[in-house]
């Protein structure tokens, strides 16, 4: 089963909108960016709620770890929505194929820009093997010690 994952989020004009994870890439840089800011917004407003709802249990000395648990979840759902739109938004701004240092064109399945030696960011090594971490599902590097995504240590999860 493909599982689709929602963001929410405002436009310019104050609207709720709706965003399937599917669909970025086709979306234009600008709202791109936009979506991620409202994401990293999102992001921090979890982490202050679960800050003073770690606050005031402690002060109450009623721990309810199931609640905690779940704005945790909610903070990890977020971190991943950020990874995948950063990670879009980089191809984006690679797709013109100039180098990102100093404006040359880059020779098309370039590793590095044959001008000024800069990897190319969107290089992808045809024979890289991937696995997919254990803490989120996103498709890494098989050599990985940590994911990019998630930040968990690899190996033993």
């Amino acid at each position: 089963m493909d599982i689709i994952m929602v963001n929410r989020g405002r436009n310019s004009e104050g609207s709720v909108f709706m965003i399937d994870t599917k669909d970025i890439s086709t979306m234009e840089l600008k709202d791109l960016k936009n979506v991620l800011k409202t994401v990293k917004d999102k992001r921090m407003e979890l982490i202050i709620k679960l800050g003073e709802l770690v606050h005031f249990q402690m002060l109450n000395k009623t721990l309810n770890p199931d609640e905690l648990t779940e704005i945790s979840f909610e903070i990890a759902s977020q971190d991943r929505l950020m990874y995948k739109y950063g990670k879009q938004i980089t191809y984006m701004n690679a797709a013109s194929q100039q180098c990102s240092k100093c404006l040359q064109q880059l020779v098309e399945n370039a590793k590095f820009c044959g001008n000024c030696g800069t990897l190319n960011p969107t290089y992808v090594d045809p024979n890289t093997v991937y696995k997919s971490c254990g803490s989120c599902s996103e498709e890494i590097h098989e050599t990985a010690l940590f994911c990019p995504c998630c930040g968990m240590k690899q190996g033993e999860i």
